[in-house]
């Protein structure tokens, strides 16, 4: 919604800027979005006189004029009806930017044209495009026409919540100003002088549906002048950017901007049956509308008809089938109140957007419809002339009561960190136009609330208030807690992250909530704690109604939806909480990784074999991540998961706790989550991690001053050794000189009998102290050699 500056300080005596302002309103709760600088376009126009007039030699409706603007003489070419010598005009020069159009040279049927002369509807003043823009002769030459005009403002686009409908209009913020800079309101107090014809006897009102239009009432104003609006409501308009009409619609407008009440002026002559019936619409009846559509109604909708057919949108458009025209000469006033959520869904279903059912989608109030409407009459009477009719329709079916909303100052002390006494609380709100109806009382307060505030129902909305006129930047700063992030945790997140990054995987962010048959699919067992999920008391339904225990299905889910989208190669990673039941009213947290692999290791390209992702992809990237975290030291045992295929999935742990886990999908359980292509998936337990007493200093060794020796070692050794055991021992027997140990080859098949399989070691042997001669190494190696076959009846090859 558009606030103008000039017209707000109509109704308090701003002394503030208008850059302050906004800074003020913000803090007040009113969001100012954007500010425009009105009048920059007009800054560009320039007031000339035409001072030499003829007819164009090449077109009988075309002129060429000589144009002066107080710089030079231009010639210009213009096809305006009133156009003539002598007069003052409104000119824009080559490079000036109207709108969508950028003024240039042009020729027009063989003669050059270098400008244009305006009319109002080009500038954007009003409607008016029969002619150009003609000023009064003393207008001065070479002035810009924003200054001339005084149309110079500042505009705010302003964010008004749902809950405050008082905001709607200019006074409404005029209000809440007024409060927050303890300032005095000055509202216009409308008096009406009517003939003495009763409005009965031209019009009857029947509201057949009382429940959808909560009030309705309609005066009439007989022999008005349509015309032109005065400059002043002209500018009024231009300001909150609508565009000038006539005068009665301009008045309506300009009241639904004051008081943030919509208006709607009806030609009493077109009203067939003279007779205004509120009521539902018939089913797939048209509504001929002033937007020139032709809208298909539905019998939910609230329709304005007479007793022939329908004649306005209640609370949205009027019909272009009784709207105010030149010929008008008796006008009906509508000033009414319909239930917002009925407009709210009427605009939903036929995509209209107006400023008045902007108004009455927020649910404005019912005592604001008879004010606009005296403030309307009032200023038709002033600038249209007219006689008003005596008295009024009003069909107001269920008048609202006034609840009176109590405050307790210990409470507000208490929620506010604040010490307030009650005489400033009182001050508060009776700015805002509460009144206090207990004044003994010095702990609990009671307040009546005014019509315009239907937001302020219970204690809370007036400790709010409180705060709001307080001001949120003076509550006491407490002292900043110390360890507000553990830095550590934070940068080593993104450090996995960024690892995962460069492997190729993309983040995933899912909801935190999950759906517990995924916890069957995976065939997850009913004594495993993350069966023991937080249910959630009110979800959106069964597939987000508990706190996700596993990141895996979410994943799973992730990697359907890329397949189903012709992705076939991809990576994802998950970094997020997960839930498991603590007690009844508390969950336990901790921090999980998981992440999931699909298709080829490589791009496609021309030199490279294409080869598929396979189970020591997995391990090498996970392995990698645990050198990040300083975990080295690890240990590799079979996985106990259920949904990894049997004999494909690991568990590393590392000081006898699960950091990791790692494993090809069960084909049958990616079948349970429509995948039918191979995936792996791993999961690392960060927060089993992070709780590990871990060096995290980083530190340098010095490159080795003595030679390393390398060697090979083959042999072969049933499968059923693990294979971290098979490491340990090498490492042990290595007397401490052994440095990096890597498995370079693995085979099985051949000559090899069933069960066992061929191991290749490279040793890496390393001191700090000496140089290692062969005779060292040998002995060593014999002692590898030995431990090998007592253990695991290893032979050597």
């Amino acid at each position: 919604m558009k606030i103008s500056f000039n017209w707000l300080k109509e109704y308090i005596d701003i002394k503030l800027s208008a850059n302050e302002l906004q800074g003020r309103m913000t803090f007040a709760g009113i969001e100012v979005e954007g500010i425009e600088e009105l009048g920059s376009t007009l800054k560009q126009i320039k007031i000339a006189e035409v001072v030499e007039f003829k007819k164009h030699p090449n077109a009988d409706k075309l002129s060429v004029c000589q144009v002066n603007d107080g710089s030079s003489t231009r010639q210009v070419i213009c096809g305006a009806p009133n156009c003539r010598n002598g007069i003052k005009v409104a000119f824009a020069g080559i490079g000036t930017k109207l709108q969508d159009l950028s003024i240039k040279k042009v020729k027009l049927r063989g003669i050059e044209s270098f400008g244009m002369i305006c009319s109002e509807q080009e500038l954007g003043i009003s409607e008016a495009h029969e002619g150009i823009m003609i000023l009064p002769e003393d207008a001065p030459i070479g002035t810009d026409l924003a200054s001339y005009l005084s149309i110079e403002d500042t505009c705010y686009d302003v964010e008004i919540t749902p809950n405050r409908p008082d905001l709607l209009g200019i006074i409404g913020i005029a209000r809440d100003l007024s409060a927050l800079l303890e300032l005095p309101l000055k509202i216009p107090l409308s008096k009406l002088k009517e003939s003495n014809e009763s409005i009965n006897d031209q019009l009857k009102l029947e509201n057949k549906v009382p429940k959808l239009c909560t009030r309705y009432t309609a005066r009439m104003i007989k022999n008005v002048e349509i015309k032109a609006s005065p400059d002043w409501l002209k500018k009024h308009l231009i300001s909150v950017g609508l565009r000038p009409i006539n005068n009665i619609v301009d008045i309506t407008n300009f009241v639904m901007m004051e008081f943030g009440h919509p208006l709607h002026a009806f030609d009493h002559s077109l009203i067939k049956g003279k007779k205004i019936i509120i009521r539902k619409a018939k089913d797939k009846e048209i509504f001929p509308a002033l937007d020139e559509e032709n809208y298909h109604l539905e019998k939910d909708d609230i329709v304005i008809a007479d007793t022939e057919r329908s004649i306005a949108l209640a609370g949205i458009i009027g019909g272009a089938n009784s709207h105010i025209t030149t010929k008008t000469s008796n006008i009906v006033i509508e000033s009414a109140n319909f239930l917002y959520s009925s407009i709210r869904k009427t605009t939903g279903r036929l995509k209209i957007s107006t400023d008045s059912s902007y108004r009455f989608e927020r649910d404005i109030t019912e005592e604001a419809a008879e004010l606009a409407s005296k403030r309307a009459c009032e200023l038709i009477l002033e600038i249209a002339g007219g006689q008003l009719l005596q008295g009024k329709l009003d069909s107001y079916p269920a008048k609202r009561e006034s609840k009176p909303v109590t405050i307790r100052r210990s409470r507000t002390n208490k929620i506010l960190s604040l010490d307030l006494t009650s005489e400033q609380i009182i001050k508060y709100l009776t700015s805002l136009g509460l009144t206090l109806l207990n004044s003994s009382d010095d702990e609990i307060l009671k307040f009546d609330i005014p019509y315009y505030r239907k937001d302020l129902t219970r204690e809370i909305d007036l400790i709010e208030e409180v705060i709001r006129l307080h001001g949120y930047n003076n509550i006491p700063t407490i002292s900043n807690p110390k360890h507000i992030m553990n830095k550590y945790v934070f940068y080593t997140k993104r450090k996995v992250e960024d690892v995962l990054v460069n492997y190729g995987f993309s983040e995933v962010v899912n909801w935190n909530f999950g759906d517990p048959n995924d916890l069957d699919k995976l065939n997850i067992g009913k004594e495993d704690n993350r069966r023991d999920f937080a249910k959630l008391k009110n979800p959106l339904g069964e597939s987000f109604s508990i706190m996700r225990s596993m990141l895996l299905p979410s994943l799973l889910k992730n990697a359907l939806y890329n397949l189903n989208h012709g992705q076939k190669d991809f990576r994802l990673f998950e970094l997020k909480k997960v839930f498991t039941r603590k007690s009844e009213k508390l969950a336990n947290e901790k921090l999980l990784l998981s992440g999931l692999m699909i298709g080829q290791v490589d791009p496609i390209y021309w030199k490279i074999k294409p080869v598929q992702i396979d189970f020591y992809d997995v391990k090498g990237i996970v392995e990698d991540l645990l050198d990040h975290l300083n975990l080295t030291a690890v240990k590799f045992e079979k996985s106990r998961e259920p949904y990894y295929q049997p004999g494909m999935g690991t568990e590393i742990l590392y000081e006898g706790k699960v950091v990791a886990r790692i494993g090809k999908i069960d084909p049958k359980i990616a079948a349970a989550f429509d995948i039918e292509i191979p995936l792996y998936s791993f999961d690392i337990e960060l927060q089993e991690i992070f709780e590990l007493d871990i060096s995290r200093d980083s530190y340098y060794e010095n490159i080795p001053k003595f030679p390393p020796v390398l060697r090979d070692i083959s042999f072969v050794v049933a499968k059923k050794y693990n294979y971290s055991s098979i490491i340990e021992k090498i490492k042990n027997s290595g007397e401490g000189i052994i440095s990096k140990i890597v498995l370079f080859d693995e085979f099985d098949g051949g000559k090899i009998m069933d069960g066992y399989h061929s191991l290749s070691f490279n040793l890496m042997f390393s001191s700090e102290t000496k140089t290692l001669t062969d005779e060292y190494i040998n002995n060593i190696l014999k002692k590898i050699i030995k431990n090998l076959k007592d253990s695991y009846d290893a032979v050597m090859r």
